[in-house]
């Protein structure tokens, strides 16, 4: 008989990286969640001698890895599979610290800089960036990973100490923290059980156009898209809800009407459904989460389909819900929002749900990149 799927299998659908081991007190674990050189240097396979103490299964999976660092910065900004690494036809901007399995992008010089650059190293680095992917573009073996051409949408390299940005269809090549704005749209019903008044929620829910490249025909969050550089989390939601959900959600609606309700964080490897040539690379992610509750039942709003993006909408009750993300219906990261919503909304309790505590942990996992240039900045100005 087949074990029926639980939350928290679809919690891992997404957040599916290793965990630290910290319950066997023989198996090393990192002191920080942040990964640094010295933590992804290739080790020598264990000996008998010395299995006892070999680092867990999440160190060794991340010392496969590499790290990608900025110019005049120790923390790595991303992790890089070796097929990337390998495949990548470097230019003279990047140099491989081979020990420690790093690339790092050298600080342009002088003769690096262009016009455009306006004299400037840290804007150098952006152009250099995008230069190098569309080299990579050229190929064969990493084009696909890439597409046919530029998203046009520059993201940022989340944590760095200068504003630097890569073309959105590098994030993932490049192992970087992708940023993202859900928005859950809902309203509250009320329904007679054995013990009176029930509350219950209604969701708008969008199912992806089948002709995506990426999750195509899965279910979606009625609003969601990617954080560009230079947009904060709540201007991506509002031109989000526009473009996405514009013949039912006004601009000054949302503006008046949306609630910031925190993050969800993961670490996930990217499978088959991700995309052609994606499978395997790494995807660190944050979701800034926002709910938008409609009155009166959401009678007065009518949500269309968006051609080449939204096949179609479906209005779906809790249980509705519950039952497509234990199908997998969902697109991964929207079914952990989902998720989200219902923990914060206490629809899922400890009471009800065994897996409760490490759903709610895996809903915010520390990330082993940094998600805070601010920090750093904090940390060298108090001389730690």
């Amino acid at each position: 008989m087949t074990k029926p799927t639980t939350l928290l299998d679809v919690v891992k659908d997404c957040d599916n990286f290793l965990y630290p081991c910290y319950q066997n007190p023989h198996l090393q674990s990192f002191s920080s969640t942040t990964v640094s050189r010295a933590s992804l240097s290739p080790s020598p396979a264990p000996s008998s001698d010395t299995a006892m103490t070999a680092p867990d299964p999440y160190s060794r999976t991340l010392s496969t890895l590499w790290t990608f660092h900025l110019p005049y910065d120790p923390a790595p900004h991303g992790l890089l599979t070796h097929h990337v690494v390998s495949n990548m036809r470097w230019t003279k901007h990047f140099y491989h610290d081979v020990s420690n399995q790093a690339v790092d992008l050298l600080a342009p010089s002088g003769e690096d800089l262009l016009p455009e650059d306006n004299g400037s190293w840290e804007v150098a680095c952006s152009r250099i960036l995008d230069e190098q992917i569309e080299l990579a573009r050229q190929d064969n073996v990493l084009g696909k990973i890439l597409g046919p051409k530029k998203k046009g949408e520059q993201f940022p390299i989340v944590g760095a100490k200068f504003d630097v940005g890569v073309d959105r269809s590098a994030i993932g090549l490049l192992g970087m923290v992708g940023r993202g704005a859900h928005m859950t749209v809902y309203s509250r019903v009320r329904s007679k059980s054995l013990d009176g008044q029930r509350e219950d929620f209604r969701f708008w829910i969008p199912r992806r156009d089948r002709g995506k490249s990426t999750y195509p025909g899965r279910l979606d969050q009625a609003v969601a898209g990617g954080v560009a550089r230079g947009e904060t989390p709540w201007e991506c939601i509002v031109r989000e809800a526009v473009e996405e959900a514009g013949s039912a959600l006004s601009e000054e609606f949302v503006r008046a009407n949306a609630k910031a309700a925190g993050t969800v964080t993961w670490l996930n490897i990217s499978d088959y459904r991700a995309g052609p040539g994606q499978e395997g690379l790494v995807n660190p992610g944050v979701l800034y989460v926002y709910d938008l509750e409609l009155p009166d039942g959401g009678r007065d709003f009518n949500f269309q389909p968006v051609p080449g993006d939204i096949e179609s909408w479906a209005v779906m009750d809790t249980n509705d819900v519950m039952a497509a993300m234990k199908k997998f219906e969902f697109k991964p990261s929207c079914a952990v929002v989902m998720i989200d919503f219902l923990v914060r909304h206490g629809v899922i309790t400890p009471e009800n749900e065994p897996d409760y505590v490490e759903i709610v942990s895996r809903l915010h996992r520390l990330l082993p990149l940094p998600t805070s240039a601010r920090r750093e900045r904090q940390r060298e100005g108090n001389g730690v």
